[in-house]
């Protein structure tokens, strides 16, 4: 939907809740129109009211914390996602979002809670999956965070982000050296696989490619490194990172 179309469904949706001042539906889509404009605290105005007219809307509850959460106020997108579990326990979203926000104020734990109760609803929840992946990551238990990764991959082919996860820790378990060429192999294969996978969600992941180009390059595959780095460039012509990393295969070569 174009700027345009949103603009008109704005100007009828504020017709509506003219019309009819208590239509909770007509103000929570007025306040995802505000949203998707850029309008954040038009459309918390808007959920305000959606929930004042219908106090069990669990929707607008889930709205309005994400737009908190958008706007860094994570105090009030608690809450919020509280109210909206308290609403419809079954709410997948607000538990799993709800779980980011605690994370984001270092409640890892309750976090964590949240992520497992999203999973005891749908055990196959991606963005539950990874998160519980990324937690135990940071505390760099690489097999439990392996573990949810492939977990994610296994119900979902759309995410570039575990792809991107695993071939860190891959990375991490290289497995032996050629004492020949001084090179290390094992897990870096899979790790190419891995970044070769997150090209193939988003073929723009300037990330991506100079993710890859790095493990090409410590590999002793600097050619291929160098062909990274530049499609990078090419994407992202003002990325600090590949500009070096390709000035130093350059110098490597």
């Amino acid at each position: 939907m174009d700027s345009g179309d949103l603009n008109r469904a704005l100007q009828y949706y504020k017709e509506a809740v003219k019309l009819k001042p208590t239509f909770p539906d007509a103000y929570l889509n007025l306040g995802n129109i505000y949203k998707a404009l850029g309008m954040p605290q038009e459309a918390i105005v808007c959920y305000q009211r959606a929930v004042q007219t219908r106090p069990n809307n669990a929707i607008a509850l889930g709205n309005l914390a994400s737009t908190y959460y958008e706007r860094g106020q994570l105090d009030l997108a608690i809450l919020h996602y509280k109210q909206a579990i308290a609403c419809d326990q079954r709410f997948l979203e607000a538990y799993n979002n709800l779980g980011n926000a605690l994370k984001d104020v270092g409640r890892v734990d309750e976090a964590i809670q949240c992520y497992n109760q999203c999973l005891t609803l749908q055990p196959n929840h991606p963005q539950a999956l990874t998160n519980l992946g990324n937690i135990y990551m940071e505390w760099n238990m690489v097999a439990a965070a392996a573990s949810y990764y492939k977990a994610t991959l296994s119900v979902t082919t759309g995410l570039s982000a575990p792809f991107n996860n695993l071939a860190v820790i891959y990375k991490q378990q290289v497995v032996h050296w050629d004492l020949i060429l001084l090179l290390p192999l094992g897990n870096y294969v899979e790790a190419i696989s891995c970044y070769n996978e997150v090209l193939r969600i988003d073929p723009l992941a300037a990330d991506g490619l100079v993710n890859r180009g790095n493990t090409y390059k410590e590999i002793g595959r600097v050619t291929e490194a160098i062909q990274d780095y530049i499609r990078a460039i090419n994407i992202r012509p003002n990325m600090a990172e590949a500009h070096a990393n390709l000035a130093s295969a350059y110098k490597d070569r």
